[in-house]
């Protein structure tokens, strides 16, 4: 264990925050290296003369901001490898943790299912072309492929609207890369997808959070915030949104497309969530405002997110551009794997993974409403997780802290923050992350226990 020496006179603020502050600049400065073991919550407090909630609010603070990890029964040490940024785009959980931080569906039927693909892909006596650079929009079987696939949530653009991307992340980054400059100001939810942070961290682009109502986005405020920053552009999930699981009704929708069209804004329209809807599910807001909406999803949710393929459609006008932006990033798409998802798509095999997945998500949805009731969550049909208000007197931190500490990893609000608007104290769980039921059981039984003796953290708050 190492021995710290702390100086807390003349910081400014909460004791826990001044402590979370001389912990980083010890891990900055070199006196705390990669794999130091940090004294224990009693032992700290005693030699600062605190009490023992106020230093685990310190590493609770500190943690999350990815400099260190707690492991289950040995501690809590410096991380060996923090993450860029503020904020890692999820918490690192502890070697044998049970995480539910990680938004995807449970393995399924499409196991069975790969051999066969592969063997017929490779049987193929044009096989030999996947091998080979392909353009950067994709073959064309496998963006007519693509195109069916949009067709289901009611996206009809030709084939050669439709591009291959390596999955969603990479249909957002490209997207931005072809509509930006750094020092861009790009408005997005108030609270919004955490993989859009570092994605416009890397472009050196400027988040602007947006206020939201339980049906997302609020199209006055989007109005005003046009107006104010400038921005010409806005990337938003209205279906299933990312964390909320809020879904924009067709008068919203129609709404924020009104705002785009008024003022020649941009939408990157997230709707990676809306094919799991059972039918007939909301159209996507893509088809309000065709012309200014940059339409992205993948079949990471729906499919496999190992096979990385997803489809972006743009307006015909920038089609060129957003091909340039993949090209510059990854030439293209893995042919390999746009082959596997597009006979999959046409042999109706994906229809039967997706159904799959929807039976999966159900069943696992019912479950953790079951465990949670009597406490204030969303968490509606089609969701892969669960949106979580935490009880007086737990904050997000801490609540992730203290799961932690149980050996279950959850995201805080705060992950999903974009600008530095108000924060609500709730977290996301994610269901389809554990690999079968039981575990899931597990976990839930955990968060489900720290909410009910709730009371009994009020000594964690200082």
């Amino acid at each position: 264990m190492t021995i710290l020496q702390i100086e807390l006179e003349n910081r400014p603020g909460p004791k826990y925050r001044a402590i979370a502050t001389a912990l980083a600049e010890c891990i900055e400065d070199g006196r705390l290296a990669p794999g130091d073991r940090l004294p224990t919550q009693r032992d700290l407090a005693w030699q600062l003369g605190v009490t023992v909630g106020t230093v685990s609010r310190a590493y609770a603070e500190i943690e999350r901001r990815g400099l260190l990890s707690g492991e289950v029964g040995r501690g809590t040490y410096v991380r060996t490898a923090p993450p860029p940024g503020d904020l890692p785009m999820r918490p690192q959980a502890a070697v044998g943790d049970i995480d539910l931080t990680l938004n995807f569906p449970a393995p399924g039927v499409e196991r069975s299912m790969l051999s066969e693909a592969l063997a017929k892909a490779a049987s193929d006596p044009d096989a030999g072309r996947l091998l080979e650079y392909q353009p950067d929009t994709g073959l064309s079987d496998h963006r007519a492929a693509g195109a069916l696939w949009l067709a289901r949530r009611g996206i009809s653009v030709d084939p050669s609207q439709t591009i291959v991307t390596a999955g969603a992340q990479h249909g957002i980054i490209v997207s931005l890369a072809a509509l930006t400059r750094p020092g861009d100001r790009i408005l997005t939810e108030r609270l919004t997808y955490q993989g859009v942070k570092p994605a416009a961290a890397m472009l050196g682009l400027r988040l602007e959070g947006v206020a939201m109502d339980e049906e997302g986005l609020v199209p006055e405020a989007l109005d005003q915030a046009v107006v104010e920053t400038g921005a010409r552009l806005l990337y938003c999930t209205p279906t299933l949104q990312i964390p909320t699981t809020a879904t924009m009704s067709e008068a919203r929708k129609q709404a924020v497309a009104d705002v785009a069209i008024r003022h020649d804004l941009t939408i990157i329209e997230d709707d990676i969530y809306g094919i799991l809807l059972d039918e007939p599910a909301p159209l996507p807001l893509a088809t309000f405002a065709p012309e200014h909406t940059i339409y992205v999803t993948s079949l990471s949710k729906a499919v496999a997110p190992g096979l990385r393929i997803g489809y972006t459609a743009p307006p015909q006008r920038l089609v060129e551009r957003v091909g340039a932006a993949v090209r510059a990033s990854c030439w293209m798409a893995a042919p390999l794997t746009a082959e596997v998802a597009t006979r999959w798509i046409i042999d109706g095999r994906a229809e039967e993974i997706l159904q799959d997945h929807r039976n999966t998500a159900e069943a696992r949805r019912r479950l953790a409403t079951r465990k949670l009731e009597g406490h204030a969550f969303n968490a509606p049909v089609g969701s892969l997780h669960v949106w979580l208000q935490l009880p007086d007197p737990w904050r997000a931190a801490q609540f992730v802290s203290a799961a932690q500490q149980h050996g279950v990893a959850v995201a805080p609000a705060e992950t999903f923050a974009a600008g530095r608007g108000d924060i609500p104290h709730a977290i996301r769980i994610c269901l389809g992350t554990p690999r079968d039921t039981a575990t899931l059981v597990k976990g839930l039984d955990i968060v489900a226990d720290l909410l009910a003796e709730s009371d009994a953290s009020l000594s964690m708050i200082v």
